[in-house]
């Protein structure tokens, strides 16, 4: 059942539909509202997904083309290397802010506490 949820989550109709619901309010992909089955949460995870990598295609990205999001394996391996390329990017975004930005010439001062010997 998940791969024809992903298939036609890449689908250019369903792609299509997702795309402009997002944007009107006024179309509905499925015709509850609310209470959403387990397999139109599934659904609405996938479109997201592809949707997102279609965004990818269209950016240049690197590693993602058409063939990439027609085979599952492929699409997982993507995603799995953009997961762990957002997590070192975030941790070097981390590792960046820590340093010190002495680069105003205004000097830095660093306060310690005394430790008291005992006698």
């Amino acid at each position: 059942m998940q791969d024809v949820i992903r298939k036609l989550a890449r689908s250019n109709y369903w792609q299509l539909i997702y795309a402009r619901a997002k944007d009107l309010k006024n179309i509905c992909l499925f015709k509850n509202e609310m209470d959403f089955t387990y397999l139109q949460l599934n659904l609405l995870q996938w479109l997201e997904i592809y949707n997102s990598l279609y965004t990818d295609l269209y950016m240049r990205e690197k590693y993602i083309s058409e063939e990439v999001i027609i085979d599952d394996i492929r699409t997982d391996a993507y995603l799995l290397y953009k997961s762990k390329k957002k997590d070192s990017d975030e941790k070097e975004d981390k590792n960046s802010k820590k340093q010190i930005d002495n680069d105003g010439g205004i000097p830095s001062i660093i306060f310690k506490s005394k430790s008291r010997k005992k006698k």
